[in-house]
C-alpha cells in the first residue's frame, strides 16, 4: 500500500510539473506573438499614411489656379456635348492673355458644368477671328489639362512690331498676321526698283518673294510675280489692313502696324 501511494504521489507531482512547463511556454508564445504583431503594425501604418499622402497630392490640373484679372473678359460662342464622353467649347477673348490665365479660365469653365465629361476641348478666339478657321489658343482636358498658344503671344507680337525697318527699303506697309502656327509680320517694300513681300516669323526666320502691283478700282492689290495656281493675291482695304485672297474668297486679314 505504501509503495502504491508513493507511486501515485510521484505521478501527481510529474503531472503538476508538466502542467507548469506547458503554462509557462504558452505565456512566452503569447508574448512573442503579440510582439510580432506590434512590430509589423508600424510599417503597415506608415505605408498607409504614405499612400494617403500620395493620393492627396494635387496634380497640375487641380493645383491652385491663377486669378483672372478684372480687365480680361471672355464669352462662350458655341457649346457642344456628346453624352458623357466629350464637351467642346468655342470661347471669345477680349485680348491676348498668358498661359497661366488661360489655365485659370479653363478650370473655371470646366467647373461650371455639373456633368463630368471624359474629355473637354476648349478653343479660344481673339476679337475678329473667324471661328473654325484656327484658334489662337486651346486648353484641352484630354484627360489632363494641356494649354497651348497657337498664334502670336503678346510678347512675340511686341517684338515683331518693334523690328526696325531696313533703311535701304521703301516700305509700303507692315502688318501682323495672326494665323495659328504661322503668325508673322508681313512687310511690303520696294528695293532696287522691285517690289517684295516678306514674312518674318516669331522664331526669327523670314522669307520674301517678288510681287507685282495691280490696281483693282481704288484698291491696291499685289500678286506673286511667279504666279499662283489658286489665284492668290493681297489687297490693302479701306482701314489699311492687308487681306489675303484666293479664287475661293478671303483667307485672312492681317492688322496694320502703326498709324
Amino acid at each position: 500500500m505504501i509503495i502504491k501511494n508513493k507511486s501515485r504521489h510521484t505521478v501527481s507531482l510529474l503531472g503538476l510539473l508538466l502542467f507548469l512547463i506547458l503554462a509557462v511556454g504558452s505565456v512566452d508564445d503569447s508574448g512573442s506573438s503579440g510582439g510580432s504583431r506590434s512590430s509589423q503594425k508600424s510599417p503597415s501604418t506608415t505605408s498607409s499614411r504614405s499612400s494617403s499622402e500620395k493620393r492627396h497630392k494635387p496634380s497640375p490640373a487641380h493645383a491652385p489656379a491663377t486669378s483672372i484679372p478684372a480687365d480680361v473678359s471672355y464669352s462662350i460662342i458655341d457649346s457642344d456635348t456628346f453624352l458623357d464622353y466629350k464637351r467642346s467649347l468655342d470661347v471669345r477673348l477680349n485680348e491676348k492673355v498668358s498661359k497661366e490665365i488661360l489655365r485659370a479660365i479653363a478650370l473655371k469653365l470646366k467647373s461650371q458644368d455639373s456633368r463630368n465629361y471624359e474629355r473637354t476641348f476648349i478653343c479660344y478666339y481673339l476679337p475678329n477671328m473667324e471661328v473654325g478657321a484656327g484658334a489662337w489658343a486651346t486648353t484641352h482636358f484630354n484627360p489632363n489639362l494641356d494649354v497651348r498658344i497657337q498664334g502670336l503671344t503678346a510678347e512675340q507680337e511686341e517684338i515683331l512690331k518693334q523690328q526696325p525697318d531696313d533703311p535701304s527699303r521703301e516700305v509700303i506697309g507692315g502688318w501682323l498676321d495672326e494665323s495659328p502656327f504661322i503668325g508673322s509680320r508681313i512687310t511690303i517694300f520696294r528695293q532696287n526698283g522691285k517690289l517684295f513681300i516678306e514674312n518674318t516669323y516669331k522664331d526669327g526666320s523670314s522669307g520674301k518673294k517678288e510681287i507685282v502691283e495691280k490696281l483693282a478700282g481704288k484698291d491696291r492689290t499685289f500678286r506673286k510675280k511667279e504666279g499662283s495656281s489658286v489665284g492668290e493675291f493681297y489687297l490693302i482695304d479701306n482701314q489699311g489692313n492687308l487681306q489675303m485672297w484666293d479664287e475661293e474668297g478671303i483667307i485672312s486679314t492681317a492688322r496694320k502696324i502703326g498709324n
